[in-house]
């Protein structure tokens, strides 16, 4: 596959959570649009994998490999140093990350199951946009896209903790924009549906597949919330359901 040499070429995007499901069709379509990649995951083997399965990203003039967990400030600050210093700024940021599924009833559920969902979703969010805001600050310029689940907006059976760690994502990134609004950062989030991935084509029915979103959709909503393109949008939430609309 050939890369592109779309308007963004150039433009630095920090990518976060790359071994997650959508991580490799995320990664090649950044790189297919021209941007250079700081690319985490927490796992050094499983990121060094999906680079390898992935054309140009084992490019170091394109993709920047770094081990970190964005549960530690640190280290998630380190990740955008390192980003900034390989590249010398960072234009965009997003993250895959996060805590795996959990469905059952409300009454069934423990506080530390709400503490695990809080942590991998939240949490990580948080730690990844707070290390980079100061660097686009500094800039005058940036673009945030963060990612919930449709649940964050109308929660189905069993998803009362998820929805509530993904809610917490939506009104992260409004306050972002509009703390920020004046000074060049843009914060959108994505809320997406049913992906076709290749896990839920194993569990969904035919139906229900034909509904979801693809993945090349879900990543090219990514780019365009990374890229000037969206520069009229900000503290927006943007729904990609696929085809699930009633």
């Amino acid at each position: 596959m050939t890369m592109s040499t779309a308007s963004h070429d150039g433009r630095v995007v920090l990518v976060a959570g790359v071994t997650a499901r959508t991580g490799e069709a995320v990664l090649r379509r950044f790189l297919e649009d021209g941007f250079r990649i700081g690319a985490i995951a927490r796992d050094q083997a499983r990121l060094q994998a999906v680079l390898e399965r992935i054309p140009g990203a084992q490019d170091p003039e394109r993709v920047l490999p770094l081990q970190a967990d964005l549960l530690h400030s640190e280290q998630a600050e380190r990740a955008v140093a390192e980003t900034v210093t390989r590249f010398g700024r960072v234009d965009a940021m997003t993250t895959l990350t996060g805590a795996g599924y959990l469905q059952k009833p409300f009454a069934e559920t423990q506080l530390d199951e709400l503490r695990t969902v809080v942590e991998g979703n939240l949490y990580t969010t948080y730690t990844l946009c707070r290390a980079v805001l100061p660097h686009m600050l500094a800039r005058g310029d940036g673009y945030i896209a963060t990612i919930a689940g449709g649940s964050a907006l109308d929660p189905g059976y069993g998803r009362s903790l998820f929805a509530a760690s993904k809610a917490a994502i939506v009104a992260l990134t409004k306050g972002m924009a509009r703390d920020h609004k004046q000074q060049g950062i843009r914060a959108n989030c994505l809320v997406a549906g049913t992906i076709a991935t290749e896990q839920a084509r194993r569990r969904l029915t035919a139906e229900d597949l034909s509904a979801a979103a693809t993945l090349e959709e879900f990543a090219g909503a990514l780019v365009f919330l990374c890229s000037p393109t969206a520069s009229g949008l900000s503290g927006s939430i943007i729904e990609l359901n696929g085809r699930e609309v009633d």
